[in-house]
């Protein structure tokens, strides 16, 4: 189900960058793809999330809502849910702008640990994934950065937060929010700096506002 979010990217995207982005995203996926508890079965894991109660990202934070927040004219949003895990993600795109914005959130249940120290490890792991990518990608242990815009550990927003270009990843408590927006036209977000300032800020609004409804 961790599909990309670049999976709806433009073909004027930059490649240079749009490469990087799938790069970043693939090692988060990677490192934040399983979060059962050691020894613990695919089929159990799946069972014990089921039985988990459920958040569906697209009913939390609704089109017009996004809309509304970050001034975007979506008139669709497509809902990527299996079921089965503890992750709900949603798409908001138009016909004129079908990479748009999407949003993924995780949380940890409470049958993915048996104590304070397991729960714990289970909530730093919940943002170990961005973090790797953001070293791995980055310069001198830094984020990866946009004109005017760099990467990295962002305070004041949830728990811990960071920044790797445009994929903003937020925890709070066992909650995980990552939101990013793909822009319709790459090369003005690499010559205009205002550009990437300008769309991070309005991620940073709508996860203040999904933080305020967890």
């Amino acid at each position: 189900m961790r599909q990309s979010f670049l999976s709806h990217a433009t073909p004027c995207s930059s490649p240079r960058v749009v490469g990087l982005l799938v790069t970043v995203l693939a090692i988060v996926s990677v490192a934040c793809g399983d979060r059962s508890p050691a020894g613990q079965t695919g089929d159990h894991s799946q069972k014990l999330a089921a039985n988990a109660p459920r958040i569906s990202a697209c009913a939390l934070m609704p089109r017009s809502e996004l809309n509304a927040i970050i001034g975007t004219a979506y008139d669709s949003a497509e809902a990527d849910d299996d079921g089965h895990s503890s992750e709900s993600g949603c798409h908001y795109m138009s016909a004129t702008d079908p990479a748009g914005t999407s949003l993924t959130i995780q949380w940890i249940t409470a049958d993915e640990y048996s104590n304070s120290v397991e729960h714990a490890a289970q909530q730093k792991a919940s943002l170990g994934g961005a973090t790797l990518a953001g070293k791995l990608m980055g310069s001198s242990g830094g984020g990866p950065s946009l004109p005017g815009l760099h990467g990295g550990p962002i305070e004041g927003l949830g728990d811990e937060a960071t920044l790797n270009y445009l994929l903003l990843t937020v925890r709070k408590g066992d909650y995980t929010i990552m939101i990013q927006t793909i822009p319709t036209d790459m090369m003005a977000f690499m010559t205009d700096s205002t550009k990437p300032i300008a769309a991070v800020d309005k991620e940073k609004a709508v996860v203040r506002k999904v933080l305020e409804k967890l």
